[in-house]
């Protein structure tokens, strides 16, 4: 009888037999026998329960990782979307709550952690060794093999380092809170742009009312103009300044009506809400509801460093790189190896059954990368460390600036304020006169300029109203306040 002989393996494995009626079979592991093995009926049953055994394991561990990996998954829901009832007007607040579930500019950032937890659930299926099954069917087999089955079965398992396995799911958890705090400082950028529209709303608004008085003053004046040049007191100089003047004011009142249409679809924009026709915004008393209870005053730079989502990220960087560190730690041991097969039909072994191996995979040489790698894991922990203290610093630098910015806004709208309100007193001044015989152009002149100061103390209103709110974005109050971060992190 002719020998047919297997190439030994590569990898270092050991491999067992166990009969169902001797334990003294002997195997040879490279194929070849020594003369024809007599296989007991009492070994079938033993093959059946060895793969059913092997089932039962498999569908255990994959139902296990499968419940672990449930939370994951959960957390993927959204909150179902905001509703305006109709004829409502929208609030500030109400606005949030509508930006938060369907606000287009946070899909990119949502999606992306979508992204990571689907990373994270796949490191957790990793877990558990990835096992491969093989089968063969031969057709014919050359003369002088065994009388085996002409058929083989095998289960193999890729190279596994259960170390490798745990470190980076726990690396893939970090990344998706890093995703997380990603998310949650857009939306709070995002919530100061919507704070902005409002208070540019309420503004325009109250800017458009001013506007109309100034128009009114423009007729009443050119009215009067015309009446003097009629009885022969004005000249047709004075009535063409007096019509350019209404032209100027009407212009402006045009151009009030246009930024307030404009920001009215940027709002609509902003909130995924283009398709609604019966939409209404309550922007009255803006300040209050944008800023809320914010006080510049209390506001601090230790305050601003805790609820700074890029520190929170960085300190995230860093616990991920040290898991980056264990990992090419863990790439240095030797990686775990599983075989279990029935014998090859083409070899000459006459015996049936299901034979298990189990080895290691060792690299032998590979230039020291993995040690290597291991010093530029710690040496990447080292720069991240600079890196986030680069960022306290520009922290602290964008806190004082904003801060610096918002005192000086404060002192340009007290002074507008008072030469707002020393036009109103020359405006008295000026009535009083009227009663005593003075001419009527100067009534109307100082009611013009009460309304042109009144109009640059609302711009520089608005102005440091939108310094105090970037300042309540950078002290982390706006976020805070309307996104609860523990809840995405769960």
């Amino acid at each position: 009888m002719s020998r047919l002989t297997q190439k030994t393996p590569a990898r270092l494995a050991t491999a067992t037999s166990v009969d169902a009626c001797s334990m003294n079979a002997r195997v040879d592991p490279t194929g070849t026998a020594r003369g024809h093995r007599h296989i007991p009926s009492g070994y079938a049953p033993w093959i059946t329960a060895t793969q059913a055994c092997l089932i039962i394991a498999m569908l255990v561990m994959a139902g296990g990782v499968m419940g672990w990996c449930q939370p994951a998954q959960g957390a993927d829901q959204h909150p179902a979307a905001q509703t305006l009832p109709p004829g409502s007007a929208l609030t500030f607040d109400e606005a949030v709550k509508i930006a938060l579930t369907q606000c287009p500019y946070f899909v990119k950032s949502s999606l992306d952690i979508d992204i990571r937890r689907m990373d994270e659930s796949d490191s957790r299926y990793g877990l558990v060794p990835p096992l491969t099954f093989r089968t063969y069917y031969y057709v014919n087999r050359p003369s002088g093999v065994g009388s085996g089955k002409p058929y083989s079965l095998n289960f193999s398992m890729d190279p596994y380092n259960p170390l490798g396995a745990y470190f980076t799911l726990q690396a893939q958890k970090l990344v998706t809170q890093v995703a997380v705090l990603s998310h949650l400082k857009i939306i709070s950028k995002s919530l100061q742009s919507l704070g902005a529209l409002y208070l540019d709303l309420d503004t325009l608004n109250q800017l458009a009312a001013n506007q109309k008085e100034l128009v009114q003053v423009a007729r009443e004046n050119l009215a009067y103009v015309e009446n003097r040049l009629s009885i022969g007191t004005a000249t047709s100089l004075e009535v063409t300044m007096a019509r350019q003047q209404l032209e100027l004011a009407m212009g402006e009142q045009e151009g009030i009506a246009l930024s307030q249409k404009r920001d009215l679809n940027g709002l609509k924009g902003f909130l995924g809400m283009q398709s609604v026709s019966d939409f209404t915004v309550n922007y009255r008393d803006s300040r209050r509801q944008v800023l809320g209870n914010f006080d510049p005053a209390a506001a601090s730079l230790e305050q601003a460093k805790n609820r700074s989502y890029e520190l929170k990220a960085f300190e995230l960087h860093k616990q991920l790189q040290a898991y980056n560190i264990r990992l090419a730690i863990a790439k240095v041991f030797p990686s775990i190896l599983f075989n279990t097969q029935t014998p090859d039909p083409l070899s000459v072994t006459t015996g049936n059954g299901l034979y298990v191996g189990v080895g290691l995979e060792i690299p032998v040489w590979d230039g020291l990368k993995r040690i290597r790698n291991v010093s530029r894991q710690k040496a990447l922990l080292r720069q991240i460390g600079a890196q986030k203290t680069d960022k306290e610093s520009s922290l602290e630098d964008k806190w004082f600036e904003d801060l610096g910015d918002m005192q000086e806004k404060g002192v340009v709208l007290k002074t507008a304020q008072a030469q707002e309100n020393l036009a109103r007193l020359k405006a008295r001044q000026n009535e009083v006169r009227y009663q005593s015989g003075e001419d009527l152009t100067v009534v109307l002149e100082s009611r013009r300029e009460v309304l042109s100061f009144k109009r640059e103390a609302l711009r520089r209103n608005l102005d440091y109203d939108k310094a105090v709110l970037k300042l309540r974005e950078s002290s982390g109050d706006l976020g805070h306040t309307y996104v609860d971060e523990s809840s995405w992190q769960k």
